[in-house]
């Protein structure tokens, strides 16, 4: 069915160029493929994933994401002999948008993604161990799946290189080879935009109509194909083995900027709080305090040794912080106390302010915890059963997935920097000769270059997986709709 905004355009006779931006579906080869690894492995233990250790990039990558195991517990005896009973949990997730690193600003605010291009591990062991690691009842640890966080950039946002988007761009230079008109030995070049060559100019622009650099984002459209691929240990018979997998889509809720006044300096100054903590704020339950399951260090009496208070957390046992998928809350809240700060009297993330404590939960505590909905935004929180690919009739399962956006998205324009008249520039590839450069002077304008991150699509969905007794893999498609303005 056409949108009311095609209905409108249809009317009114007008024709926008769309663009269809493709999401990344190449993901770097995080586990080997080499069946052969097997025989290093005693018999009688379930053979794991062992890390991949050659260098993965997006040319040599795979068309799968397989998730990470976050944790494994002990939940009774086999009754058919062996070791005990293990319930484990993994995590497969995607951000939309650009990879995000420790480098970023507010880091925690969306999970650390994994890049697409990693080196060469040095130092590990390419054989599968024949105990199983911290975090899993199959051993997978060497190579790459150390440095693996189980989440993957999807992109679908903006793509810097696609000439189509940069042909909608009201800001960005023409793209010859998609206009009508080109230069040629006879014919003048031609292809021109109506926009600013001097940032004073493009400040004015701005200012007066903010969405004069804008695109319209309709939807992004998934298709996500999830298999099992974990074989039933021995003592899992067929008909018994059947995971599930829990379906999140989420959106950061950023905190509303305000005004203060500053008392002593008789300034304004723009205050918000920090935005959500993922490793800390994902979860909250007023059920699970820190007497209970959650920490089991904090103790519900007073322990008091020759008279002196040595450990008293009784007065703690009542509190229910919020926490995430292996980290919860602190306590006692580290507050930002720096006058000047844009975050004055709010608290300070736990990694800013000292080291993260575990909580004792358990995969089930984890798969079935509520979502702190005062930190994100729900699109979709659904269970579902998936059967492994021993099973064959429901092993797989396809996730269609439609993410709204339905809006303008501003952009700021180009880029401002310096260079001469003498001086040849490259735009979109091609070298610039400098006596068609306009500048007759050094001086400091806008480059050909524009700034491409959105101002008013900060909040990106996230889309995360959480499966229980087996380790699953995903096949992605889609793409976003992307329109001039």
């Amino acid at each position: 069915m056409p949108s009311f905004r095609s209905k409108v355009l249809d009317a009114l006779n007008i024709q926008k160029t769309t663009v269809k931006l493709q999401v990344n579906e190449t993901f770097p080869k995080i586990y080997s493929e080499d069946a052969s690894a097997a025989s290093s492995v005693p018999a009688t233990t379930p053979v794991g994933l062992t890390g991949n250790m050659l260098a993965s990039s997006r040319i040599d990558g795979v068309n799968y994401a397989v998730s990470k195991s976050l944790m494994c517990d002990t939940i009774g005896p086999n009754p058919i002999g062996g070791g005990a009973i293990k319930q484990t949990l993994d995590v497969l997730g995607f951000v939309v948008g650009p990879d995000v690193a420790e480098s970023n600003k507010y880091k925690n605010m969306y999970p650390l993604t994994t890049p697409n291009s990693l080196g060469v591990v040095s130092g590990g062991t390419a054989t599968p161990v024949s105990t199983p690691d911290a975090y899993s009842r199959l051993g997978h640890r060497g190579g790459q799946d150390q440095y693996y966080t189980g989440f993957h950039a999807l992109g679908g946002l903006y793509d810097s290189k696609c000439k189509e988007l940069q042909h909608i761009r009201k800001s960005a230079m023409p793209v010859d080879d998609l206009d009508t008109m080109v230069e040629s030995s006879d014919l003048p070049e031609h292809s021109h935009k109506d926009w600013p060559d001097n940032p004073l100019d493009q400040h004015h622009l701005l200012n007066e109509n903010p969405y004069s650099d804008a695109l319209y984002y309709h939807s992004m459209r998934l298709s996500f194909l999830l298999t099992g691929i974990t074989i039933p240990d021995v003592s899992e018979k067929a008909s018994n083995h059947r995971g599930m997998v829990r379906m999140l889509i989420l959106r950061p809720r950023l905190p509303q900027c305000k005004m203060r006044w500053d008392g002593v300096a008789n300034e304004p100054h723009i205050n918000m709080a920090y935005p959500p903590h993922w490793d800390t704020d994902l979860f909250y339950s007023g059920k699970r305090t820190l007497g209970g399951r959650m920490n089991s260090n904090i103790q519900t009496l007073d322990t008091r040794t020759s008279g002196t208070l040595a450990t008293d957390s009784s007065n703690q046992t009542h509190l229910t912080p919020t926490f995430g998928l292996l980290h919860h809350a602190k306590a006692t809240p580290t507050i930002d106390s720096d006058v000047q700060s844009l975050h004055y009297g709010h608290r300070i993330p736990d990694d800013a302010s000292g080291t993260t404590e575990d909580h004792a939960f358990t995969s089930y505590d984890i798969l079935t915890a509520p979502i702190n909905r005062s930190k994100y935004a729900v699109v979709v929180d659904k269970m579902v059963t998936l059967d492994t690919l021993h099973h064959g009739v429901a092993s797989r399962r396809i996730e269609n997935v439609v993410i709204p956006f339905n809006k303008n998205v501003k952009f700021p324009g180009r880029k401002q920097g310096t260079h001469s008249a003498n001086e040849a520039v490259t735009i979109n590839g091609v070298s610039v000769p400098a006596y068609s450069i306009p500048e007759t002077t050094s001086t400091t304008s806008l480059t050909h270059q524009t700034i491409d991150e959105p101002l008013n699509l900060d909040s990106r969905p996230i889309i995360m997986f959480l499966s229980m007794d087996q380790k699953i893999s995903a096949q992605v498609t889609g793409y976003t709709t992307i329109t001039e303005l």
